[in-house]
């Protein structure tokens, strides 16, 4: 299966259908995340960005591999402009929106709980 796709990458490398196939099997059946960043950013440097699930699929990776809240919002909002009626978009940045606020959630905490060890800590001496 992947030497069909390495060979469809060749015979058609601005192809942003072809590219985003190939990412779509190297992160859902190989695992490789980095390698589907890669392909999806060139999907979508082929593509224009008209395709909402290619951009909405990146920023997942972005927010995935890197967690640039920023970077993968930048992109989830141009997929909602790009496909602004396609759900599977919507539902990939809703679970966006709700992994980046506990995250948030989980930093605040982090932060208060160490504030919190570190007073207790000092009131012990």
């Amino acid at each position: 299966m992947e030497e069909y796709y390495k060979k469809m990458v060749v015979e058609n490398p601005g192809n942003a259908l072809v590219l985003r196939n190939y990412a779509e099997f190297l992160y859902q059946w190989k695992g490789d995340v980095r390698g589907a960043e890669e392909y999806y950013s060139r999907a979508i440097l082929m593509d224009c960005s008209q395709d909402g699930e290619i951009l909405s699929k990146y920023a997942k990776l972005v927010w995935e591999l890197h967690r640039d809240q920023q970077k993968a919002s930048s992109y989830f909002q141009r997929a909602l402009q790009a496909s602004p009626h396609d759900s599977h978009v919507q539902a990939a940045y809703a679970n966006f929106l709700w992994e980046t606020e506990e995250y948030e959630d989980g930093r605040s905490l982090g932060k208060e709980m160490a504030t919190d060890l570190h007073g207790s800590c000092n009131s012990l001496t």
